[in-house]
């Protein structure tokens, strides 16, 4: 494989991709992974949460000032955007489980950009 191409290939930080320098064989996976920095208000997501989230420590800033003292009890929630200010997204959807909605387990609230991942874009609720 030529170096240059190489050299190209290891920058890519997006996916993994594989290459065999003797058969010249290049694979890339196909990925749908949504980063947080590519959200759009009104749209609706299926979001996993850290642990950190669903066990905050007592002094936690999040769950007393953003969220009213609330803490989501749901690993995973179909969500709509509603607002995005500096690294805070506040949410408003509920719990998701087995592709199903869990209308009982409801969130309204704000997560940080770095402690919630994107699992889908799905059709609005």
């Amino acid at each position: 494989m030529k170096n240059i191409i190489k050299k190209q290939l290891d920058l890519v930080k997006s996916v993994k991709i594989d290459y065999n320098e003797d058969t010249q064989r290049i694979y890339i996976p196909k990925t749908i992974e949504i980063i947080n920095d590519a959200l759009n208000k009104g749209e609706v997501y299926i979001i996993e949460l850290d642990d950190k989230l669903l066990n905050p420590s007592s002094n936690s800033m999040l769950a007393s000032n953003w969220n009213s003292g609330k803490i989501p009890t749901s690993k995973v929630y179909k969500v709509e955007l509603l607002d995005i200010v500096n690294n805070m997204y506040k949410f408003n959807g509920i719990a998701y489980k087995d592709g199903q909605d869990i209308y009982s387990d409801n969130w309204y609230g704000w997560f940080p950009k770095d402690n919630f991942k994107v699992i889908e874009k799905v059709e609005a609720m």
